[in-house]
């Protein structure tokens, strides 16, 4: 698709993100859900609420009656379109740098709108096919505050209270209207930092990667807190540390709440994403559970095929039983209260429970024109190499070779930057180092005779 990608539409503004193109959005949507109502919110970034307005005035255009929610969370406006609404619609650009802004669509259960949507509502835009409201049928826009409500939600699924002491790191980003709030409401003693909103980011860059946020690893050791917690720009994505100061890994964070479920139903499906690792398929399996792997930005398609009791992608988590939406504050509620009835520290639960395996991902430049060639002599080069070893491949977003010893490797291409992604996995860190040797030099050497050909 030309305009959206794994996370609904993204880029800088200007040169992507514009407002006739929220405009055209807002047309899009009214003309295909006809009638009803939808929902907007925003982002704290400087161009949000311009983008916003633009998006409105298309809603109104096709005419859609429009509640506006204000600045808050992406989890808190899919709860809001769940409870009020037909159709929903975020202006953030989540993670991005502050240049970006983006459009994300939800459908009225909260979900993200499914790739098929995605692909009608461009259709509609590129036709120009739009709906045009008659001047007696311009719905109104009403403003209302759904924060306390939202908090008062999740309060009431986590259904615990605390006495834990929390660093929130909120990036400057909209997840400050509501997680210290959330945090204090369930007892817990919290010490906040970059929790004023800021469109500039000046605290941290917004996406709460290790080496973005390497430094509460410190802070929680001096300030002695059970945990740190650091979202990212709209507050769906989380990040954690454990009370020594040790980050919590991605795939052992997915791993420990893929497990608390199983356990809880007895068995179920898990969905995750083709770049998680296989600690998670290990406790899921001896917990009776199964693991399906989806496309990254697909959870919420994997949940609708699999019904699955749990899915997550790494930093992102959708409970089932709250919603169908990725929501980081169930996520660090459920989180302590998990620490809280099992009576330990994280880092104690995550070595009693966990398993270890080695990681390694690394990224190759490689010119989109060579992506599909590049992947295709890769593959065929790895198969050849690893045969006698693969117990599964998975040909979601580049390939993935599951091996029988549980190590893994996946090659695929970026699919917002001129790059492919090698992440390799081994449950020791010389079969891990084995492996990525292998699978980074025939990626690098595909690029090299790619580029060399076409020069000759």
């Amino acid at each position: 698709m030309k305009l959206f990608g794994t996370a609904g539409i993204r880029g800088t503004l200007w040169e992507k993100v514009t407002p006739d193109l929220a405009l055209n959005v807002g047309r899009a949507l009214g003309t295909y859900i006809r009638k009803g109502k939808v929902t907007v919110a925003r982002d704290g970034r400087t161009s949000s609420i311009m983008l916003e307005n633009a998006l409105v005035s298309g809603l109104l255009s096709s005419g859609m009656e429009v509640i506006q929610f204000g600045l808050i969370p992406t989890p808190t406006l899919a709860w809001g379109t769940n409870r009020y609404g037909d159709a929903g619609v975020m202006i953030t650009a989540s993670h991005n740098p502050p240049t970006d802004n983006g459009i994300k669509v939800f459908n009225g259960d909260g979900t993200e709108f499914y790739l098929e949507q995605e692909a009608e509502l461009e259709r509609i835009i590129f036709s120009g096919d739009y709906k045009k409201a008659d001047w007696d049928e311009i719905r109104k826009v009403r403003q209302r505050d759904i924060v306390d409500e939202y908090i008062g939600a999740v309060l009431d699924f986590v259904d615990h209270e605390t006495s834990l002491k929390v660093l929130y790191d909120g990036a400057n980003g909209a997840g400050s209207v509501v997680a210290p709030y959330l945090l204090r409401e369930m007892g817990a003693k919290v010490i906040s930092i970059n929790a004023h909103i800021d469109g500039y980011f000046p605290g941290r860059k917004p996406e709460p990667r290790y080496d973005n946020i390497a430094y509460l690893g410190n802070l929680v050791r001096e300030l002695g807190v059970d945990l740190a917690i650091a979202q990212d720009g709209d507050a769906d994505r989380i990040a954690v540390f454990d009370e020594k100061g040790n980050y919590v890994d991605e795939d052992t964070l997915i791993a420990l709440f893929a497990k608390l479920y199983v356990e809880e139903h007895g068995g179920g499906v898990i969905v995750t994403s083709i770049n998680t690792g296989s600690r998670i398929d290990e406790v899921v399996e001896n917990a009776g559970g199964r693991v399906y792997r989806v496309p990254l930005g697909q959870p919420h398609d994997g949940i609708k095929k699999y019904n699955a009791i749990f899915a997550a992608e790494p930093w992102k988590f959708i409970h089932p039983r709250f919603g169908l939406w990725i929501d980081s504050f169930v996520t660090m509620g459920l989180l302590i209260k998990l620490i809280d009835e099992r009576g330990k520290p994280l880092s104690e639960i995550i070595r009693e429970e966990i398993p270890t395996y080695y990681l390694t991902k690394k990224n190759v430049k490689c010119p989109d024109r060579y992506k599909k060639t590049v992947l295709e002599v890769a593959r065929h080069v790895l198969e050849e190499k690893l045969r006698e070893d693969i117990k599964e491949i998975l040909t979601i977003s580049g390939f993935r070779f599951n091996l029988k010893d549980g190590s893994w490797v996946l090659v695929r291409p970026s699919g917002t930057e001129p790059k492919i992604r090698v992440v390799v996995e081994g449950p020791t860190e010389k079969r891990r180092d084995e492996l990525f040797e292998l699978a980074y030099n025939t990626v690098r050497r595909a690029v090299e005779e790619a580029m060399k050909k076409e020069r000759t």
